[in-house]
Formats: C-alpha cells, structure tokens, sequence
C-alpha cells in the first residue's frame, strides 16, 4: 500500500463513521407535532446523618498501594534474574557478553562478512555477464 494512500484511508474511514452516526443524531430531534408530556418531579430522598462516603478506607488504601510494589520489585527482580542467567549461559559456552566498545569482531563475523562480499562479486560478474 502506497504511502499517499494511508491518509486518504484514514479519511474515507472517518467520514463512513460520521455518516453512520448522523441518523443517530437525527433521532434525538422533539416530535413534530405531538403534545409535550409532562414529567413529575420525584421528592428528594431524605437526608442522612452518616458522613461515610462508601469509598475505601484508608488502610485498605494503603494495602493496594502496597501489594502494587510488591509487584513491580517481583517484575524488577525476574527481569534482572533473567538477565544474569543469559549472561552466565554466553560466559558458559565460552563467548563473553558482547559489549559496544569491542575492538576487533569476532571471527565468526569477520568469515560471514567475508562470505557475503564473495557472494555480492559472483552476482555482479553474473549480471555483467547476462548483459
């Protein structure tokens, strides 16, 4: 898909949304010619003595708020105990951990880099040779 044509679709996308939505909004109009009905009012419920809110209480407030750090330093702590067993498993097999500041590649790259430049000259001969 062209990149001229996402727009154009995000577009077309919207407009089939709006168009969908309008006789939704058309309905919402008063009626045409009938009596208004009248609504009665219901009495306010009495008032209450009680100033609890209903909401949580502060302990239980103070449980959630810790049971979330319990589990965020459980997430911390599987990702950092991953990370030192897939260190240890390179050091095991006898590479060490690569690192940005490495010096010269390693050998098996220098071979593969090597592999893919021999492979590029034999598809440049080829192609001057079919021309």
């Amino acid at each position: 898909m062209s990149v001229r044509l996402k727009p154009l679709l995000a577009v077309a996308a919207l407009i089939v949304a709006l168009a969908a939505a309008a006789p939704a909004a058309g309905q919402q109009a008063p009626t045409l010619g009938a009596p208004e009905t009248t609504q009665s009012t219901a009495a306010p419920p009495p008032e209450t003595d009680t100033t609890g809110n209903g909401g949580l209480k502060t302990w239980q407030e103070v449980l959630i708020f810790c049971a979330g750090l319990v589990l965020l330093a459980g997430i911390g702590f599987a990702i950092v105990g991953d990370a030192r067993d897939r260190a240890a498993r390179l050091t095991r097999r006898g590479r060490e951990p690569e690192t940005a500041g490495a010096g010269a590649p390693h050998k098996h790259r220098q071979q593969a880099k090597q592999r893919a430049r021999a492979k590029a000259r034999q598809a440049r001969a080829q192609r001057r040779k079919n021309r």
